[in-house]
């Protein structure tokens, strides 16, 4: 399983037992087998990790303006289908990144 699942399941009221320490352990929410840094010393909601995770700390880049922005003007942009269309450069490199793809036995 991955770490993802876990927040996910927090977000979904699941109860979550980990042995790592994934971002979301430590601060009172699941139940941790394994080692988790001293610095998280629980008493932390889980409204609050979410808003930490997806909107606090993550840096957003406006798709318009190409320049650093917060997540509501992200979330304005996806609600008025305000995102530029992409153009045929993208699709070359779609078909490049196939290529290089199916050729990956010469690096590995």
């Amino acid at each position: 399983m991955t770490s993802l699942l876990g927040f996910e399941a927090l977000l979904r009221g699941v109860p979550v037992t980990t042995l790592g320490a994934p971002f979301y352990a430590g601060w009172g929410l699941t139940r941790d087998l394994g080692r988790v840094p001293a610095r998280r010393g629980g008493g932390v909601g889980l409204l609050s990790l979410v808003h930490a995770t997806l909107i606090d700390y993550p840096r957003y880049q406006d798709p318009v303006t190409g320049q650093p922005c917060p997540v509501e003007v992200i979330v304005d942009r996806l609600q008025d289908d305000l995102l530029p269309q992409a153009g045929p450069g993208y699709r070359v490199l779609s078909k490049l990144q196939g290529l290089f793809a199916s050729q990956s036995w010469i690096w590995r």
